[in-house]
């Protein structure tokens, strides 16, 4: 995924600080000064030199002949936008206004669509909330490219009042940890870096607990009219990778059900409300007609019981389809409907949704969500937006075939000699090793020749 959104609580802020590149990458800026996200911010000129009203830590690094609005602080919480340059500030930034007080509305927006910062394109945008600050990044070149007009919607509807484009194309670039990273080849002269406090013990998020329910069971008929899909298969492979995904991130999951079992839907919302659950989601695929015959619709829809749009439960479907659209996962009309009829979502106490995850009655549909990668591009944009939900950040997977346990101590100093020598490459110390791997050891060792 090239884009990355993300929204800090202002309370949350120990220090916001403009760092000039030096020639640096923004994974090296972040890595350099420990930052928690840094991204690139600020427009310069082919002499490599700001163009626009650019001040950090007290030192006016550009002053551009034009007044305009943009955002100014001291420290990094008191960010707000103010009219630029803001001479009592000791930090300020300036780029093209997206919403000020002198624009409000997708024609006001001040630039050439025809020239350089026209067209679909990757952007980096700060935006303002009242209480949040918001950090936007988009890669240059992918399908998350997009106009000045599409960002500037796009942080109107998260709840931006004031917002900027700090640059784009080839220059954005951001990492905001946990894999949450755009990248770029290109150096740039400045980076926006944020710096959250660090927590206090009483301040640590308590453990969240969310039940998954993989739809239906064995002997359930739903399936493909072909009879080369299953539902209840389909249900609970997702929900042993929505839960790896989960467990990885720190959230305790609760199942329904195992692989063999079929308990009742009661049954089923009993198992969350004892277990107080924060969120139940139950994982399933669609169908239309009889089910016996393939028809048209298609495409990710969830259910929830009822309004208003701002229940727990309506906020925590709009955090799944949010993540879902961004994985490119074709949706169906507005991606939400209610349905208070539904056993599981009338029965629980806690936000409840039931996901389909497409029609498998669908001929495209069934086609996909047979597909391992497509399963995969699933489960991580339902995980996603749970996360999102429960305020709680993603964790990247490990590399396949990593370990962190080092060599125990009664191996240490043969594992050192073993990388001294060039035997072994110094990594996965407690891993086993395959016969080809041995082979290589061997060769090494010159017992081959």
């Amino acid at each position: 995924m090239s884009k990355h959104i993300k929204t800090i609580p202002l309370t949350q802020i120990e220090r916001i600080s403009i760092v000039q590149g030096g020639g640096r990458l923004v994974s090296q800026v972040k890595r350099d000064t420990g930052c928690d996200y840094a991204m690139n911010a600020g427009f310069y000129g082919g002499n490599g030199k700001p163009t626009h009203h650019l001040k950090a830590d007290g030192k006016v690094l550009a002053r551009a002949p034009w007044g305009c609005w943009g955002f100014a602080w001291n420290n990094g919480a008191d960010i707000r936008m103010e009219a630029l340059p803001a001479d009592t500030r000791l930090n300020y930034i300036a780029g093209v206004e997206l919403l000020s007080p002198m624009v409000s509305d997708t024609g006001s927006i001040p630039y050439d669509p025809k020239g350089e910062l026209g067209g679909t394109r990757g952007r980096t945008a700060i935006a303002h909330t009242g209480d949040k600050l918001i950090l936007y990044c988009s890669g240059d070149g992918t399908r998350d490219a997009a106009t000045l007009e599409e960002v500037q919607g796009e942080l109107r509807r998260l709840g931006a009042e004031t917002a900027i484009y700090v640059d784009g194309g080839g220059s954005s670039q951001c990492d905001f940890g946990g894999g949450e990273a755009t990248r770029s080849s290109r150096k740039v002269y400045s980076y926006l870096c944020v710096w959250l406090k660090p927590q206090k013990e009483e301040d640590k998020p308590v453990n969240k607990k969310v039940c998954l329910d993989p739809g239906h069971g064995p002997g359930c008929v739903n399936g493909s009219p072909d009879g080369s899909y299953k539902e209840h298969e389909f249900a609970w492979d997702m929900s042993q990778r929505v839960r790896a995904h989960l467990e990885r991130c720190g959230v305790t999951v609760v199942m329904t059900r195992d692989g063999a079992g079929y308990p009742s839907l009661t049954e089923r919302c009993g198992i969350s409300n004892r277990a107080g659950a924060d969120l139940f989601v139950s994982l399933h695929s669609n169908a239309s007609g009889d089910g016996k015959n393939w028809t048209s619709p298609s495409g990710y829809l969830i259910y929830t019981s009822a309004g208003p749009e701002t229940a727990a439960r309506n906020v925590a479907a709009r955090a799944v389809l949010k993540r879902v659209r961004e994985a490119g996962i074709a949706i169906r009309g507005g991606g939400l409907e209610h349905n208070a009829a539904y056993a599981v979502l009338k029965g629980t106490t806690a936000p409840a949704m039931i996901i389909e995850h497409g029609f498998h009655t669908s001929r495209e549909d069934t086609a996909l969500m047979k597909t391992g990668d497509y399963r995969v591009k699933l489960a991580e944009a339902d995980a996603r937006g749970i996360l999102d939900f429960l305020g709680l950040p993603w964790v990247a997977e490990k590399p396949a075939g990593t370990t962190d346990t080092p060599a125990a101590d009664w191996a240490a100093e043969a594992w050192r000699k073993a990388m001294g020598k060039g035997v072994m490459d110094g990594t996965r110390p407690a891993d086993g090793v395959t016969r080809q791997e041995l082979a290589v050891v061997l060769d090494r060792l010159g017992l081959l020749d």
